[in-house]
């Protein structure tokens, strides 16, 4: 099967999409915009310039994806170093040297993922190949530069029953492909999209999509034991979209398709170059499961992202201060509480109608209910 419309770049395309990236000066302009807000109309030609030599210096020589994302790695740390706080992880101990399905919470466009390769990088084990919805590739830049780091396509969005089930087969197969023939690892949300209200749910859907394409071969049980199944959850600090999550996109319903992309590149950079405080990310054990209901697996996979979820104190913070309008919030702990970072983290809420701040401080908050809950803590 053909799966070039859905799959990353191969070895072969890096250097032509290098050039094509080289060549685009919209690319470049929109790099100078992020990285330097502030810099003048005078100077942001001189700091294209400058971000194109170097981008030339790290990049042109590149001949595979491999050396594509060995030159990237150093640009990763340096966003760690500048956007966080500190990049702590845990479980390394699972990760695998055969091919895996990491299936983790989503909460950032391109972050979450980027993490586990940073960490994979670092174990000098091979990256993973990356799913990304089709919202975000536009023909540009964007959509260059995810696919020469491993990027591949999920469909949404698909009408008509034969034309879902036709993309949901292909992308099963690719995926199957990839880990057994490819030998490559596959990083994937529990769900569609981000938990943009802080409710990390596995979407049973997930599975039965990964299954697809071997349901007439292989039992569900059957499947898992021949799948190498790893959960994985990744934490921030803080959530430098919390306030856009919070507000919600139904200005998007007005706006054409150029704008809405150009607000999706706008939120994934904000999302890359924002504060992040601190980040830890924990690998689960692989999934060892018995039984043939891919309910109980989706239910056991959520259970371990949530239960190896990494509570930071703005969950704690936020649940405080609703607890003075809502008893039922009234089960954080207040020495996990530092009065300044309180008054710090509830500053960034200031000057937001009620509804919205109220919004982003339950998103905090709802990562340590569901933890307390999957273990029975109230």
């Amino acid at each position: 099967m053909d799966f070039r419309d859905i799959s990353p770049y191969t070895d072969k395309e890096v250097s032509y999409q290098i050039d094509n990236l080289i060549s685009n000066k919209l690319f470049f302009k929109t790099l100078a915009h992020f990285l330097y807000p502030s810099s003048s109309k005078i100077f942001s030609g001189l700091i294209e310039i400058f971000i194109k030599s170097k981008f030339k210096t790290s990049f042109q020589s590149a001949k595979s994806i491999k050396e594509f994302q060995s030159s990237l790695a150093p640009y990763v740390e340096e966003m760690i170093n500048r956007t966080t706080d500190g990049f702590t992880f845990s479980g390394e101990e699972n990760l695998s040297t055969d091919p895996s399905i990491y299936i983790g919470n989503h909460r950032d466009i391109a972050l979450d993922a980027a993490f586990l390769n940073f960490l994979l990088y670092q174990e000098n084990k091979e990256t993973v190949r990356i799913a990304i919805g089709d919202n975000l590739l536009d023909g540009n830049f964007a959509e260059i530069l995810m696919r020469l780091n491993k990027s591949f396509v999920v469909h949404r969005d698909i009408h008509g029953i034969k034309e879902t089930l036709k993309r949901l087969t292909k992308l099963s197969k690719y995926i199957d492909h990839s880990l057994f023939k490819d030998k490559e690892s596959i990083w994937i949300a529990q769900k569609e999209g981000r938990a943009n209200d802080g409710n990390d749910f596995s979407d049973v859907a997930i599975l039965k999509m990964l299954y697809l394409c071997k349901r007439k071969e292989l039992s569900f049980s059957e499947w898992v034991k021949t799948t190498n199944i790893i959960p994985i959850s990744i934490s921030y600090e803080y959530d430098p979209l919390d306030i856009i999550k919070a507000t919600g996109w139904d200005h998007h319903e007005t706006m054409t398709l150029e704008e809405i992309n150009k607000s999706d590149l706008e939120e994934l950079a904000k999302g890359l170059f924002g504060n992040k405080g601190r980040v830890h990310l924990h690998i689960c054990e692989p999934i060892d499961f018995e039984g043939d209901v891919v309910e109980d697996l989706s239910a056991k996979i959520e259970q371990d992202i949530l239960t190896n979820y990494k509570i930071w104190p703005t969950s704690h913070i936020a649940a405080k201060a609703l607890s003075f309008t809502d008893p039922t919030f009234n089960y954080f702990d207040e020495s996990q509480i530092d009065s300044d970072q309180e008054n710090k983290f509830l500053k960034r809420f200031d000057g937001i109608e009620e509804r919205v701040r109220n919004e982003c401080l339950e998103t905090y908050v709802r990562p340590m209910f569901n933890k307390k809950k999957v273990r029975g803590e109230l």
